[in-house]
C-alpha cells in the first residue's frame, strides 16, 4: 500500500494569508502545500520566505514544490536564481514554471531557438542551485501539446528539467491519457 500525504496549492486560496490556510490544512489532515509566488511566497520577499518556512515547521506544513510564474523565454532567466533562492527557503528544490508562452506549433524556428536558448540556460541554473524545474503543461505555452513537451524534455535530456502533468479541461479524455501516458517517464 503506497502512502500519500495530501496536500493543496495556494493559488486555489489566493483571498486567504497563510496564517489562515495553514490552520486549516492542519485541521484537515493536508501535509504538502504548494506556495505560489503570486500572491503567498514573493521570490524577492525574503522576509515573508522566513516567516512562510517558520510557519510551515510549526503546522506540520511542507513546501513539496514552489509554484512560480516564471516563464521561460520571456521572464528574464537570471529572475530564476532568485526563485531558486525561494524555494529552498521554503524547503523545496522543486519549482514549477511555465514554458514559454505560444503553443509548440504557433512557434517560428527563430522563437523556439530563442526558447530552446533560454531552457539551457536555465538548466544551468537549476544544476547551480540543485533544484528541479517543472514545466506545467499549460495552455499557451510550449508544452501545451504532448509533441511540444516531448520536443522539449528530449532536447534538454536533464534531471534538473521535468514536468508536471494535469488534464487540461479543453482536450477530452483520450488526448489527456495519452499526454500523461507518453509524458510520464518525465514527470
Amino acid at each position: 500500500m503506497i502512502n500519500h500525504k495530501l496536500g493543496l496549492v495556494s493559488v486555489s486560496f489566493r483571498k486567504n494569508s497563510p496564517e489562515e490556510i495553514l490552520p486549516e490544512m492542519k485541521k484537515n489532515n493536508l501535509f504538502h502545500i504548494e506556495w505560489g509566488s503570486d500572491i503567498h511566497a514573493p521570490c524577492h520577499d525574503m522576509k515573508r520566505l522566513h516567516e512562510l518556512a517558520k510557519l510551515q515547521k510549526e503546522y506540520g506544513v511542507c513546501c513539496c514544490s514552489y509554484g512560480t510564474y516564471f516563464r521561460l523565454g520571456v521572464t528574464d532567466v537570471n529572475e530564476l536564481e532568485y526563485y531558486a533562492d525561494a524555494a529552498k527557503i521554503l524547503g523545496t528544490g522543486i519549482l514549477r514554471v511555465w514554458c514559454g508562452d505560444k503553443n509548440a506549433d504557433l512557434c517560428s524556428e527563430y522563437e523556439k531557438s530563442s526558447l530552446f536558448e533560454a531552457s539551457e540556460k536555465a538548466e544551468e541554473i537549476a544544476k547551480k542551485h540543485d533544484v528541479v524545474l517543472c514545466m506545467e503543461c499549460h495552455n499557451n505555452s510550449y508544452t501545451e501539446t504532448l509533441n511540444g513537451a516531448l520536443e522539449l524534455m528530449k532536447k534538454m535530456n536533464s534531471r534538473h528539467f521535468q514536468m508536471y502533468w494535469q488534464p487540461n479541461q479543453f482536450n477530452d479524455f483520450d488526448t489527456n491519457m495519452q499526454y500523461a501516458k507518453n509524458i510520464s517517464p518525465y514527470v
